[in-house]
Order: C-alpha cells, then structure tokens, then sequence
C-alpha cells in the first residue's frame, strides 16, 4: 500500500495492516537497529543519548510515515494492554519486529526495550505484552528528555485526527503512559492505580511531564472550546496520578468552567431499602452539560460494559426517589432545593438530561480525586458514590467512560457488607471483560524460533482445491471469564474506545487484575487471589498470601506451613537450588505448592530477578535477618527506602535505637515525601534526646502528609509539641546556666590568664559565628503550643492532648486565656468527672482572668454579668456551667465557686457553695448544717491530692476540714445579711457548723492549733 492509504487505515483502527505495510518496514528497522544499542549501556548512558528518531532533515513523507507508526504502533499497544477489543493478527507485527531484528531475538529486543524505560533505577512491570509498539511510540514522538518531539506539527494536522494534536501533545501523552508503566501493580493501598501511581518515585520523568504540561498548555490557549476541556481533563488526571491534588483541583475547575457544565453534590429525598415507608434525604448528583448534546451511533445505548445488579433483599437496585410535595420521615419536603444553581432547580433527580462524554469525565475525575486524596470511610465512600452514579445512568456512554464509572463503584461498593457482594462480582466482570478484549492472538511457542531459523529457500506446500494458505493466521485462544462474554454486536470497536483513553485515569490491564486480587483477598478468598498472582508473576504477593493462609498445612499436616511455602517461592526467585555452581536457569513451570526453602540455599541469582530488593525484604521478614535488608539496599544501589526501612525496626526490636535512627536518616533521605517514615525517624530522635532533630523530622512529616487527617496525623502534631516543648526546657536551662557563667566571669583574670582567656575569647567568638541562633524559648513554648492544638483539633477525643494544651497555655505570660478555658471544656466533656479538673489550673484562671478585675461601678447591687465575649464571662461559664454540675467529693473545687460568686455579687449562690464545700470536707453532703448538723462521716474527707483520708485521723484532712469552717463562717459573717432567707439567723448557722466539728474531733484533736483556731471562731460568734 502506498503511503497516502496510511491516514485512511489510521482513522479506521486498522493498525495491524499499518505495521506490516512495507512503507512502515524501513521505521521499524530503524528503531530496532537503536533500541538494540541500549541493551549494553547503563541507564546515565541512555540518559544521555536516549534512542530516538531524528526527522528535522527528514522529507515530509518520511516525517508522516513516522507519524503514522508511531500513532498505530501506539494506539495498537494500548488497545492490546488498556481497552480492547482483541488485536487480530498481532502474530503478524511480531514477525515483522522479528524480522528486523535479525541479528537478535525478539526476545532479546523485548528485553532491551525494557531497559530503555528504566528510569532512576526504577523498571517496568517486566511482563508487558507487545512492550515493542509502545517503545516504537516513544522513539518517534520524542525520548525522555525535556524536548518535545521532532515531527512538524503539520504533518500531524494532515492526518485528519478529529483531536488536533501537536507533536509535545503526543510527547505528553507518551511519557504519561511512561509513568503508568512504571507504577507497579503491587504498591500502595490495595493496588488501586490511582493511589499507588503516587508511591512512584521517578522525578525526572515528573519533571519531564511537568514541562510537557506548561508546553502543551501554551499551545492550546488559542484552540477551540473542546479542545481546551479536553486537554485540562487531562491535565487534571495526570496530576491526580502524581499525587498533586491542589493542581488537579484547580485544573478541573478550569475545564467546568470552559465547558459550562453545571454540577453540584445535593440532597433529595428517596428511599433506600425496600421496606422503607418514609423517604430520607440522600446524596445525589445534580448535572448538566452547557450545550447541545449530540450522541454518535457508536455510543448507543447497549454498546457497554454489562452492570450487574445488586440483587439485595434489603436495599433496593437505585435510590427511588421522593415526587414533588411528599413528605419526608422528618417531615420534609422533595421540593426544597435551596442553594443550589439556577439550572439545577429544575432537574428531577432520576430524570436528568444526558451528558457529554467530556462532562462524564469530569464527575469521575472528582470522584477519582476524591478517592485518592480522602481517608477511607463511610463520608467518604457517601461522597464518591453518587458521581459514578451519574455517569452510568446516562442512556449513551462511551465503552472506556463506563468502565471506568463501573470501577469507580466497585472500589466504593467493596468496603459496605450491604454491596461488598456486587462491588467484587463487578470488578470481576469488568477485568474478565478487559482480559477477553485484551488477550492476544495465540502465537504458537515456537512461532519465534521459526522466524529467526526462516531462510530463504522457498518451501513448497500442497493446498486443496480452494484452500487459501493461512500460515500467518493463528486461531485465538480466548481466556475463560467469570461471566458469558458479551457478543460482537455488544461491544465498541478500538477506535471508540480509545477516543478517551487519555482523558480516564485508565489502568492497564495487570493493574486491574492485581486490584481484583487484593478485592478477593479482602473477603477472605485468598484462594482466588493466589491465583491472579500467579498469573500475574508476582512473586512477592504470592509469598504474601501462602505466608497469611494459615490453612496451608506443612508436611505434618498441622496446618501451619503457609510461612514456609512463602519462604521457598522466595527463595526459589532469589538463589540457585542448593549444591548448584550457579548456572542453572529459573523453572517457570515448577509447581509452587511442590517447593521447599531447603532446595535453594544456593548462590544468590545474578543477575538478580525483577523486584529484586522487595522480594529480599520480604524474605527479611519472615526469616528476621537483617542480611536481606542489606542485600536488598545493596541491589537497588541505595534507592530502596523499604529496605532501611525494614532494618531500622530490627534494630528497633534489637533495642539498639541508634542504629535504627542511622537506618531511618538514609531512609529519608531516598525517599523524603514518606511522612511515616518521618514520623518514625522524630519518633526515634525523641527517644534518643534528640530534640531539634525530631521536632524538624515531625515537621517534615507533617509536611508530607497530603492535609491527611486522623489519628495518625494528630499523633505526629503531638509528638512535635513535645519536641518543641522539651526544646524549650533545655533553653531554659542553657539561659541559667549561661547566667550564672556571667556571675563566674565578672570577677577580673590575673595578667597571667589575660593572654590565654583572649586567645579562647578569639576561638569562641569564630564559634559563635558558625553556630546558628538559638531560638528564644517563649517562640519555642508558643510553637510548642501551636503543635498540640493542631493534634487536638484532629484528634477531639484525645483528652491528653488536650491536657498538654491546657498545661502549655498555662505556662505562657501572659496565658492565654482562651486556649485554658477551650481544653478545660473538652477535658471535661470527654472525661466527664471532677477527678480531670486541675485544681491549680483552675485557681489561676480565677486570680488572673476575674479575681483581678475591676468591675464597672454602675451602681446596681444585683448578681453582675460580666460582658459577652470577654475571658471573664467565659471562665465564669466554664465553672458555672461545667464544672458545677461535677462536683461530687472534693470541697476544693466548691471553694473556688464560692470565691467566683462573691465576685459577681451572687451572695446567696456564694454561701451555698461554701456550705457545701464545708459538707464535702466533713461528709455530711445532703444535710443541712441548721437542725445539729446532721450526721458526720470523717472518713470521706479528701486531701487536695483526692485521695481519700479521715480527717480524724490524718493531720492534713483534718486542716481541710478547718480550712472549709472557717471559709464558711467568713462567708456568713460577710454577706449573711444581705441574703433575705438568712439574714440575722447567720450566727446561729455559724456556730452549729463549729460546734458539729468541735464535737467530733474533740477526742483526736483537742490543744492542736487547729483546735484553737475553731474555738476562736467560736468565740468569737458571741
């Protein structure tokens, strides 16, 4: 086929009949004869002269037949490993790549082509079908370095690509898909895609992106509405996969806004559950797109992924939602949709209007960001839901949209027991689906070697009449799936399904299936999940979940021979078999449930195996052996964070914490955005005495932390202001000590010490000129302070961090006020008993804050009320309101009511509470002191320590309880008379209260001074 035929086929999907078009030969020989190279240069090496097509003094012809590979070679990758369908007659494409590489194996070009996409010492996922069509991609559209690819713009503009891209465009797209390869499938929480993308740590590849980003962002400025939609989706998701959440934000925001859609998360009435009689309110996705919606015939309904039901017996399959003017369980109304946006009002919930594709992508990529970004719980999951909701409810959804709209509810629905069910059903439907449409054609083992042993001597083959010869037709060998597989007419072609592959945070497809693995291990089938990892060869998870069955049995049949089945495949991967020189080559067909540990005690494998370090980190574990730790830091020349990770809890175990922080400070230093491992290394430091070193360790940490919150987070904010505080108390002692060294020196050297104490003079000034400023050690407690309040606000039920708030405030001059009265509150409020009072606290807040003041001499001799807003309204609230109604035993705290109710001129209130501060001292509480006193029990008395004594027996009760008469009798002599219901009678009150104590303790107490002192009082009364 000539080249002008190129575009046609291009634009129809055909990329098999691109690639093996003999225009197309000399491209591909081209690239084989580069990537070659690599296989024996270093990865600084590739770096430096990357393999790329260098087309500038190219022909245009030359520059579109490129073009046109590069895209098929592209495009046929992602159809083969992302989106389906089956690539027919791939068989084909790998004789062609074969053929090129004459010299070598097709094995040995996949292999070179693997290490060409080594970045920062990390690799690919090593088992990636067809890796070749994404490496011939990414030689022609550019290498990994900042500069975008060398075609003309206009070579791509004749192609007839309905998206109008440019050649950084394409560059972009390349090092994006770059990046997803290499993100293991076996990372972060789960192996969800889009959060494990964030444990990848390769920056120059995100700085590359970056700039890709800023470049293709100029381009677009001045293109069409759509086209700048559809670039900031895209935006936004390749900074949700490199965990930039605040960017992702703000270019989601930027592609509503230039496509006018309208979406808001609200609530509606609607039932839930089938035997629900009144409706409740329920979160739901309101949404319309800002044009004209036009819906292709490729996208008609029924061209998707099957959705399964959810067939409960309580909830019912979607919201059923409430008409206008029913009423609620709480007697609301369906018709109230205040604040929401004016072409929102009219929208029924189950009746909105269809959306465009882009607009679809938006509602997920807000669920996605959501997802990543947010702690897993129930408000989240409420959060997420409702969006993918809105997108599979549409009546026409492209195939790729809806799949990832059905992943993104199957990730929520995996974590409710109501739907657990579904969610994984779900996710199995849909992998089977990607597997099915992704499986290539079956390529006979031996298809390879025939290509490189082919000659050129022509073989003659005898045919019937009519036959055609269909050597290079392979029949398809389709995998099993779960479900039926949907028929041709139930699918979409490529070309449909990759209109939007790069706008959806797409996951290649052993991405998915490790997902579902995880989702089966997660209900407890650890059966199913071996199984994918097998399939997927990775080892280190299948080690993982032989090591968590507990009912693998071991050769007694004692059922406790998981841990050493996970150990032998280990192994298995890592050394030679025991008494082997080293030559032998790894058994890929050995029966895993037939290994043992003890057969590969031989040399360690080398060159060693793909993941090598986790596997040996993993085996470090399970053996407890620091040697693999060290071996696997060694492995990865120094870049593997987990393995010293590992080390320093062994030396932690070891009780050897110096060595362990040695283990954490290079594991920070590889890898500086873990903020458990900065929380682990202050941690460290702070048992060590290291106080400035954690306090920067626990801010680092906190820096990292992604605005994560929970109890973890608010552990690490307390941890700093105890950094932070003990730094401060070393100051303090540093300034005493420095004052008194001043005292030493004021007295004059002798001559003889003058020459020496002007040399050290000299010495210790350089010093101090090298030295950093220390900080003053009020900055230090007001930051100290800062910290605990932060972990407070995150951890609200932490009453000791709320006491380590309230101690701080306290400390300060002058305190502060607020903070005391604020931790006072929830101290009381968590603990809810009068033992979680601080009496002392509580005395200073009364002497500074209301004791010391003035009040306004208006002339009124009613209760006063201090102002609103001020501190002494609010202590006087916290002890009126909160600490009143605890008060149970300890007389002490009634002692302080009292005094803060003369105060207000609450005469009345005040002789009560003293009244019963003199009741809890001698335990008469329920009793009047009037009518004899009642009955007196001594031993209920309490020290201040409240611990409790017998104050007839023990001299400290027994002055409390002289220390309350005496408050009592002073209290009624003062403002007995200007309360009506005592008046004159507060004498008699007076005495019956001395005369209930004199009688009690005349036997134990009788000539003590406190003796005395009550006798005075009384006699006084006369």
């Amino acid at each position: 086929m000539t080249p002008t035929g190129l575009p046609t086929l291009l634009k129809e999907g055909r990329f098999v009949e691109i690639l093996t078009d003999p225009s197309v030969k000399s491209v591909i020989d081209n690239f084989v004869t580069d990537i070659l190279k690599v296989s024996d240069q270093s990865e600084e090496e590739i770096r430096a002269s990357p393999a790329t097509i260098n087309l500038q003094d190219g022909t245009e012809q030359d520059q579109e037949t490129a073009a046109i590979a590069g895209l098929a070679a592209f495009n046929a990758f992602l159809q083969m490993n992302v989106t389906g369908p089956v690539l027919e007659g791939v068989g084909k494409v790998e004789k062609t790549f074969a053929k090129s590489a004459s010299s070598s194996s097709l094995k040995s070009l996949r292999k070179a082509c693997l290490k060409s996409l080594d970045v920062d010492g990390v690799s690919v996922y090593p088992y990636i079908p067809s890796i070749e069509l994404f490496c011939l991609a990414r030689w022609v559209f550019g290498s990994s370095s900042s500069s975008p690819a060398s075609l003309n713009g206009e070579v791509l503009a004749k192609l007839g690509e309905e998206e109008e891209l440019t050649p950084a465009w394409l560059a972009l797209r390349v090092h994006v898909w770059h990046y997803k390869l290499l993100t293991q499938p076996s990372l972060g929480p789960g192996s969800i895609f889009i959060k494990s993308a964030q444990w990848s740590d390769v920056p120059s590849l995100e700085d590359v992106i970056e700039k890709h980003l800023g470049s293709v962002e100029k381009e677009v400025e001045g293109g069409s509405r759509e086209r700048k939609v559809q670039f900031l989706v895209e935006k936004a998701n390749v900074h949700i996969m490199l965990g930039q959440d605040t960017k992702a934000k703000d270019a989601l925001k930027g592609a509503t806004e230039h496509s006018g859609f309208v979406y808001a998360l609200s609530g509606a009435m609607a039932k839930r559950t089938k035997w629900q009689e009144k409706s409740t309110s329920q979160l739901v996705v309101l949404a319309k797109s800002g044009g004209e919606v036009k819906v292709t015939g490729e996208e008609k309904e029924g061209a998707k992924p099957e959705a399964l039901k959810l067939n409960d017996d309580t909830l019912l399959e979607s919201l059923e939602f409430s008409k206008e003017g029913e009423v609620g369980l709480n007697g609301e109304t369906a018709d109230k949709k205040d604040g929401l946006p004016e072409v929102l009002r009219e929208l029924s919930p189950d009746e909105q209007p269809q959306l465009s594709p882009l607009d679809q992508i938006i509602l997920l990529s807000e669920a996605t960001l959501k997802d990543a970004f947010s702690p897993v719980d129930s408000l989240t999951s409420e959060e997420i839901l409702p969006f993918a909701v809105r997108v599979i409810s549409d009546k026409s959804t492209n195939w790729q949209i809806y799949t990832q709209a059905l992943l993104t509810r199957s990730r929520i629905e995996v974590h409710r027991s109501r739907t657990v069910e579904r969610g994984v059903l779900q996710m199995q439907a849909v992998v089977d689906q990607v597997i099915v449409d992704t499986a290539e054609a079956a390529v006979e083992d031996k298809v390879v070697e025939e290509v490189e042993e082919e000659s050129d001597v022509p073989v003659i083959k005898v045919t019937e009449d009519g036959q055609e010869d269909k050597e290079d037709e392979k029949p398809l060998e389709k995998p099993t799936s779960f479900f039926p597989a949907a028929k041709p007419s139930e699918t979409a072609p490529a070309q449909v399904r990759l209109r939007y592959v790069h706008c959806l945070n797409s996951a290649p497809r052993w991405h998915l299936e490790s997902e579902l693995a995880y989702s089966w291990a997660g209900v407890g089938s650890l059966i199913s999940a071996l199984e994918i990892f097998k399939r997927l060869r990775l080892w280190a998870e299948v080690a993982l979940c032989l090591a968590s069955s507990a009912r693998t049995e071991d050769e007694d049949g004692r059922g406790s021979g998981g841990e050493e089945k996970g150990k032998a495949v280990l192994r298995w991967r890592l050394f030679h078999k025991t008494g082997s020189s080293g030559q032998d080559e790894v058994d890929e067909d050995a029966e895993i449930s037939s290994l043992k540990s003890t057969d590969f005690q031989g040399p360690e494998r080398n060159p060693p195996p793909p993941n090598a370090p986790r596997l040996f980190c993993i085996l470090g574990d399970i053996e407890n052996d620091p040697a693999h730790y060290e071996r696997a830091w060694e492995i990865s020349k120094h870049r593997f964070s987990r393995a010293q990770r590992s080390l320093g809890e062994y030396y932690l175990q070891q009780k050897d914490v110096e060595k362990a922080r040695e283990a954490y400070e290079k594991a920070v230093k590889v890898n500086r955005l873990s903020s458990e491992m900065w929380g682990r290394l202050g941690d460290i430091n702070l048992r060590l005495g290291n106080f400035s070193d954690a306090a920067e360790a626990f801010g680092r940490a906190i820096a990292a932390a992604d605005n994560v919150v929970g109890g973890e987070d608010a552990r690490t904010w307390s941890n700093l202001g105890s950094a932070l505080y003990s730094l401060y108390v070393e100051r303090v002692k540093e300034l005493k000590e420095e004052k008194e060294e001043k005292k030493d020196q004021a007295e004059t050297p002798t001559s003889t010490e003058k020459a020496d104490d002007e040399e050290d003079d000299d010495k210790s000034s350089t010093q101090k000129e090298k030295t950093p400023p220390k900080q003053d050690p009020s900055t230090l407690l007001a930051q100290a302070l800062s910290a605990y309040k932060r972990g407070a606000s995150i951890a609200r039920e932490n009453w000791r961090i709320w006491d380590n708030v309230l101690t701080l405030a306290s400390r300060l001059r002058p305190p502060m006020v607020g903070d005391m009265v604020l931790a006072l509150n929830n101290i009381i409020s968590i603990r809810k008993s009068e033992d979680a009072i601080d009496i002392d606290i509580l005395r200073l807040l009364l002497n500074e804050t209301v004791l010391s003041q003035t009040k306004p001499d208006d002339g009124s001799k009613g209760v006063y009320e201090p102002p609103r807003g001020t501190h002494e309204r609010a202590v006087c609230e916290l002890l009126e309101n909160t600490v009143v109604p605890l008060i149970t035993t300890r007389s002490e705290l009634w002692e302080i009511i009292s005094r803060e109710r003369v105060w207000r001129r609450d005469y009345a209130g005040a002789i009560d509470s003293a009244e019963r501060a003199w009741r809890a001292a001698v335990g008469t509480a329920g009793s009047g002191v009037t009518g004899g006193g009642g009955s007196l029990a001594p031993s209920s008395a309490k020290t201040a320590t409240n611990a409790p004594k017998d104050w007839l027996e023990d001299k400290e009760a027994w002055k409390i309880v002289v220390e309350r008469t005496d408050d009592l009798v002073s209290v009624l002599e003062n403002y007995g008379e200007e309360v009506p219901d005592i008046g004159s009678k507060w004498k008699g009150k007076a005495r019956s209260a001395i005369r209930s104590v004199l009688g009690k303790a005349k036997e134990n107490w009788e000539g003590s001074e406190e003796w005395d002192r009550l006798k005075e009082l009384m006699d006084g009364l006369r």
